[in-house]
């Protein structure tokens, strides 16, 4: 049982059942199960009101880089915050926006030159959609008015970010008729991540589907303005893991047809696939990138949107063109966000980071592993740190039922147990902070055994 909360937690409690309308959640659950009181976070651990620790095994909806309170990005915070809050970024500039730009640009593609501000992943695809169209339009280009997206896809909520993502999931479908058009291409997982993998017949596979990507873009081309991706692994769609053969082929396929390739590094940058970026393990640049959540080491929202300088040129004119880019938001490039991602991105220049990184991924392995041993589990698998398998019925060797909600409780107990996992659907994923000590991954993997036994 789990631990009883302070009993100042009960009125705290009523005013969130009265007023609060949290994010993704049928609020009727929260009358007969309330949210979850957090009061602290150290290191890859979160604190809870009961007093319980629980290693935040999602990184906080995979922003939390380098652990909770990291006192290099606190004193970031608190020095910025005394200096310069705020200001607008139109018509002005500051120094940890510059210095933001001249961290990050030599650990992005040669290509990228060109940085736009935002708020949060959503905007920062917001942005790239925009700019893409409107460059297309400016050069001459006004019949590309659609969209290329991977099925499977998630790029966040905002009206245009929905409309490139999954169409036939839980949360978009009802937004369909609002939605700009979009054509979606099917890609195959890479059986070569799964730790038992089957490969027969994999390159007759990999084959047929770089064919299809090549008829797609036959079909399509010529209307489409970009194509956008998450590189390597759909996250939001269950962790799905793609051939980076695929992510090249899309490359070329693009030049071809002079599509503009964004692609949407706000989940997997920062180390989480093992490199600072996924498209690296590729070797592929795009036209437009989307950084977000572990830019600031997920302590306050920021986001950017890289372009290329022939992307930024269809931009360039007098007031009087019309061209510029008229797009932004009252935050763009808040000074205080901007000073802690320069923190973060120090901490890659003086701490190993990355080595981490790699070190938690064989862990990853070796937990899911164990965790491959347990006859609810199916198509375990990992990239860099993040690790995932299905969850079935042992007895029929299929998912459970949606409306059994076997995710949502085995993420319940898990809490009880000093774990937070929240599995997609049928997909328990770990994903957690990158200076996670390897053997709590262990730990967690004989934690989630005992539930599945259970």
């Amino acid at each position: 049982m789990p631990t009883p909360l302070p009993p100042d937690w009960s009125d705290r409690l009523a005013l969130d059942r009265a007023h609060v309308w949290h994010p993704f959640t049928q609020m009727q659950i929260h009358e007969a199960d309330p949210p979850v009181p957090v009061v602290g976070g150290e290191g890859c651990d979160l604190l809870l009101a009961n007093g319980e620790r629980v290693l935040d095994g999602i990184s906080s909806w995979w922003t939390c880089l380098h652990g909770h309170g990291h006192p290099r990005l606190v004193g970031a915070l608190e020095r910025q915050a005394g200096k310069l809050d705020h200001a607008m970024f139109a018509g002005f500039t500051h120094e940890p926006a510059l210095e933001l730009v001249a961290r990050l640009r030599p650990r992005l593609p040669a290509n990228l030159t060109r940085a736009f501000f935002s708020d949060d992943g959503s905007t920062a695809v917001e942005v790239a959609l925009k700019m893409a169209f409107q460059a297309q339009h400016q050069r001459g280009e006004q019949g590309r008015d659609h969209f290329g997206a991977l099925r499977g896809g998630y790029h966040g909520d905002t009206l245009g970010a929905v409309g490139v993502g999954e169409l036939e999931n839980f949360m978009t479908g009802l937004f369909r008729p609002l939605l700009l058009a979009c054509e979606r291409l099917d890609v195959p997982e890479d059986p070569r991540r799964e730790l038992a993998p089957d490969l027969t017949g994999w390159e007759a596979r990999l084959a047929s589907a770089r064919a299809d990507l090549t008829a797609f873009f036959a079909a399509h081309g010529k209307r489409l303005a970009a194509f956008i991706a998450e590189p390597l692994i759909q996250c939001a769609g269950g962790m799905r893991m793609w051939p980076p053969e695929l992510l090249q082929e899309l490359r070329a396929q693009c030049d071809v047809h002079g599509v503009y390739l964004i692609l949407d590094e706000v989940a997997t940058g920062f180390g989480r696939t093992g490199t600072f970026l996924a498209c690296e393990q590729a070797g592929v640049a795009p036209d437009l990138l989307c950084l977000s959540k572990g830019l600031t080491g997920g302590t306050l929202p920021l986001s950017m949107t890289w372009a290329t300088e022939e992307i930024y040129r269809h931009f360039w004119g007098t007031p009087a063109s019309d061209r510029a880019f008229l797009h932004g938001h009252s935050y763009t490039a808040n000074p205080t966000a901007c000073a802690v991602a320069c923190a973060s991105l120090a901490l890659f220049d003086d701490e190993p980071v990355l080595a981490r990184a790699q070190a938690l991924g064989e862990a990853m392995r070796s937990a899911f592993a164990t965790l491959a041993t347990n006859p609810a589990i199916r198509q375990a698998r990992t990239l860099g740190a993040i690790g995932a398998c299905r969850l079935v019925d042992p007895t029929t060797g299929v998912a459970h039922p949606p409306e059994q909600r076997f995710g949502w409780r085995l993420h319940r107990r898990a809490l009880d147990q000093g774990l937070l996992v929240r599995p997609i659907g049928d997909c328990l994923y770990l994903l957690p902070p990158l200076n996670t000590p390897p053997a709590r991954l262990a730990e967690a993997a004989e934690t989630l055994l005992q539930l599945l036994d259970a």
